[in-house]
């Protein structure tokens, strides 16, 4: 069978088959006309059902399925596909739809196909074309776009489930007005989410479905994302540093000492390649790394960053059970989701001098917006600590907003003439979607979406 054949089949089986249900995701994608969606993040986050959201719009716009021309590039029937051959895809939509003078193309993991960008950009220029694709590689992407696609493009980065969307996966309703009940049942849920993570696909398995499952995902980032892609031939080198990257996550560690680390571990490999190895588990967003606040982004990039990962239910797997550390990882990751879904100015940073230390400095336009704390536990010395770093932070910054996300604590403090705001992190994850304060078009129980 010829591939243009192949991708008729492929057509004409999506067509049957319709865009299957879904639960909607709190981001809608953009429509802009001429230029390229391109949606990116971490293998299972969701891509794909991010697009046939999409295409649900659509159709209840008014438009018909046949405008619609969806292809998953990684289906193994089209292995060898090249760019070449993406060209058969505009007869194939002509045949279907002839006389329109618009083409909605969504194409599913377009890595695979060297030089897709290509045939993109000349779809936006010469055609009526709206072209959504997906990627598993951030930088990649990015690289490609930037240099081919000439501003052409509009990227979105889609993270595993926050914790709203976890909830309404499980198929509950936050009420707007919580009674202990309610609070308890949020409050359970949330120690799965601590534990487990946010991945669409485990919200309703089992425990020992979920961790198999997240060892596969794994597997499937290394030997898919990593491996193929970028040729590794150190295999082991490469699980011993994922394995010591996510045992440390939440804490500052460089690259150097992640070496000593894996030399430690007796893996051969120069400090160099550990470099090289780090940055593409940046490339693939299994690393989210957030670096010291300094007087410049040049001074900041050279500081020793704090390393964050994508996903809670990742550190679960290497058996690891510190509460504290979860707890910060997830403001971490939801912090950087507001980031990529609605305040693109917004930065995220963490402070330190003197001994003392904030975990985030959220800071937007330029100026400082607030610096938050993360504390399983507020007794008195853990409270001095935290505080204390607190006040001087905002001294120093000249920012008076200033919150502690805590386990159940809530509450209004006073220390040192400052006014430090408690909220328990299933109040401040439920915030909405919003911005660095957490205000957002939703309350803490409204459980509302956008999009």
């Amino acid at each position: 069978m010829s591939m243009r054949e192949t991708l008729e089949e492929v057509v004409e089986e999506f067509l049957r088959l319709g865009v299957p249900p879904m639960r909607r995701r709190e981001i809608s994608l953009p429509r802009p006309r001429g230029k390229a969606v391109v949606v990116t993040g971490l293998r299972r986050t969701g891509k794909t059902y991010l697009l046939y959201q999409t295409m649900k719009e659509y159709l209840e716009s008014g438009r018909s399925i046949k405008q619609l021309l969806y292809v998953n590039l990684e289906d193994n029937r089209l292995e060898g596909i090249t760019s070449r051959d993406l060209s058969y895809l505009v007869e194939i939509y002509a045949s279907r739809n002839p006389g329109s003078r618009e083409m909605l193309l969504f194409l599913d993991e377009v890595q695979v196909v060297p030089g897709w960008e290509r045939f993109v950009r000349r779809l936006l220029e010469r055609r009526g074309a709206r072209v959504f694709v997906t990627g598993s590689s951030s930088k990649l992407l990015s690289y490609e776009l930037a240099s081919t696609l000439r501003g052409r493009s509009l990227t979105q980065r889609l993270f595993p489930l926050s914790f709203r969307e976890f909830l309404r996966f499980k198929g509950y309703s936050v009420p707007r007005v919580l009674t202990e009940d309610d609070r308890g049942i949020v409050r359970g849920y949330l120690r799965e989410y601590l534990v487990y993570g946010g991945f669409p696909e485990l919200v309703g398995y089992d425990e020992i479905l979920k961790i198999r499952t997240l060892q596969e995902y794994l597997d499937l980032v290394i030997y898919r994302d990593l491996v193929e892609r970028y040729g590794i031939e150190k295999l082991g080198a490469l699980r011993a540093l994922i394995r010591a990257t996510v045992r440390n996550f939440a804490r500052k560690s460089s690259v150097r000492r992640l070496h000593t680390m894996l030399l430690s571990m007796g893996a051969r490999i120069s400090v160099n390649k550990v470099y090289e190895y780090f940055s593409y588990l940046e490339d693939v967003g299994l690393v989210l790394p957030i670096r010291k606040l300094e007087t410049s982004e040049r001074e900041s990039m050279r500081t020793i960053p704090k390393l964050y990962v994508v996903d809670n239910g990742f550190p679960t797997i290497y058996g690891l059970k510190d509460e504290g550390f979860r707890m910060e990882n997830l403001v971490a990751v939801e912090l950087l989701r507001r980031k990529y879904y609605w305040r693109p100015l917004m930065e995220v940073y963490y402070w330190e001098s003197r001994g003392k230390e904030v975990d985030f400095v959220v800071r937007e336009g330029g100026e400082i917006r607030q610096l938050i704390q993360v504390s399983t536990s507020l007794d008195h010395d853990v409270r001095r600590r935290e505080f204390s770093a607190l006040s001087a932070a905002s001294e120093a910054l000249g920012c008076g907003d200033l919150k502690v996300i805590t386990r159940g604590e809530e509450g209004v403090e006073q220390w040192d003439g400052r006014r430090i705001e408690l909220t328990p992190l299933w109040k401040w994850l439920l915030s909405g979607p919003a911005g660095a304060d957490g205000i957002g078009p939703t309350d803490a129980g409204s459980g509302g979406s956008h999009g």
